[in-house]
């Protein structure tokens, strides 16, 4: 890593934000015999292999991965993220340790943070409609091959945790029990209340945040994490539009959707009760950051005649205290915006394997971008935030 020229030079760079394709026996090599049938696994239907949960079809199977075997990346807008490419034409590196070690090395990247595809998207609304034994298994048996692939990466790959969010008392177990085999944080959906559960703000959470804050294990709130089956299916993007230009328009809202949680939660007590908790909004940008912050602020605090101005700190304050946002594509949120955002709550990522990844060049592509950036920020964005969030070991 050390012969790298430019901004990156001599630095450990970590992606804050990766995705692996599940392999197709993760559950099923894992789970007791009398439940095979009952976990997810691989079926055929209409003569596409896709992951099910009984009757209950999700992705295909590989879904997510848009890099091929021969290492290109597919457009984008050509196949539905949903369904992806078939398993036999997806890149190694998307569900094998070794091929994805091997990938890093490549292009110039010393660890990162992993997160699942198909158990990271509209399954949590499937699983939980389980019985809640048997959904409760599913989500171990992936923390299970999770810390497996942590182990077997050599502490470079960090896949992140899923819980039964939809069981506080199973999630704490939970969470106890991931830690102990050392993952570093767990994803979970921002907004769970449309699913029917609690908002992120109600008192049924506190037994899970003091133990996360306890055990040191960040909240990390992926876009399109969800547990309302609706969500991934309404249509953003005009009809009129040809095909390449929905698939933006539809990404812009997936990702901006997390901009609801952000505003929800520097208005609760949530900051203020765990200071030492900290939350991640993953694979959705900084740019739209500081424009949420002081709308926050200008509506909730201006201030009116008989009125007391609210005690509650500035919600830039709170951002900074305990939120960390991830860029990777943009420009202007990395040059422009990191004095507002400040430089210790911002993480770089690639987002290796999806549509929008950085992939073939994601390290060439940073360095342009933080080329006029002060080498302390960039150390702090590409290697040491993530190493510090997740206690990720660098080299001596």
């Amino acid at each position: 890593m050390s012969s790298r020229e430019g901004p990156l030079a001599d630095l450990h760079l970590i992606d804050a934000d990766s995705h692996f394709s599940e392999p197709y026996d993760l559950w099923t090599s894992r789970a007791p015999a009398r439940y095979r049938e009952d976990v997810p696994r691989v079926r055929e239907r209409d003569g596409r292999l896709m992951w099910a949960i009984g009757d209950d079809y999700l992705f295909m199977a590989g879904g997510a991965s848009f890099v091929d075997t021969a290492g290109d990346k597919v457009p984008m807008f050509q196949t539905d993220i949903l369904s992806g490419m078939s398993w036999e034409h997806i890149h190694a590196a998307s569900y094998d340790v070794t091929a994805r070690l091997e990938m890093l090395d490549e292009l110039g990247i010393w660890a990162q943070v992993v997160y699942p595809n198909t158990m990271g998207f509209a399954a949590y609304a499937l699983v939980q409609g389980l019985d809640r034994s048997l959904s409760a298994m599913i989500v171990s048996l992936y923390n299970d091959a999770a810390a497996e692939w942590q182990e077997s990466s050599g502490g470079r790959l960090f896949p992140q945790a899923v819980l039964p969010f939809w069981d506080i008392a199973a999630s704490v177990k939970e969470a106890e029990r991931v830690a102990d085999m050392g993952l570093r944080g767990i994803t979970m959906a921002g907004e769970p209340h449309l699913g029917g559960l609690p908002d992120l703000g109600q008192p049924e959470w506190r037994p899970l945040y003091e133990a996360l804050e306890g055990l040191g294990l960040p909240i990390n709130i992926h876009v399109g994490s969800t547990n309302s089956v609706s969500s991934h299916r309404d249509p953003v993007a005009w009809p009129s539009l040809e095909a390449r230009a929905t698939k933006p328009v539809a990404s812009v809202q997936m990702e901006l959707a997390n901009s609801r949680f952000l505003s929800n939660l520097v208005l609760s007590d949530v900051l203020i009760d765990f200071p030492d908790l900290k939350w991640v909004s993953v694979e959705s940008g900084v740019g739209w950051i500081p424009y949420v912050l002081e709308r926050v602020d200008y509506e909730y605090r201006e201030h009116f005649a008989g009125l007391e101005t609210p005690s509650r700190p500035p919600a830039r304050e709170m951002f900074r205290r305990s939120v960390y946002g991830c860029f990777w594509f943009e420009q202007a949120g990395p040059q422009l915006l990191l004095d507002y955002i400040g430089a210790d709550n911002v993480m770089w990522e690639t987002d290796f394997p999806h549509p929008t990844c950085l992939y073939p060049s994601p390290v060439e592509r940073t360095a342009e971008v933080l080329a006029g950036v002060d080498a302390a920020s960039v150390r702090k964005i590409v290697q040491d935030n993530a190493a510090q969030l997740y206690r990720i070991p660098l080299p001596a």
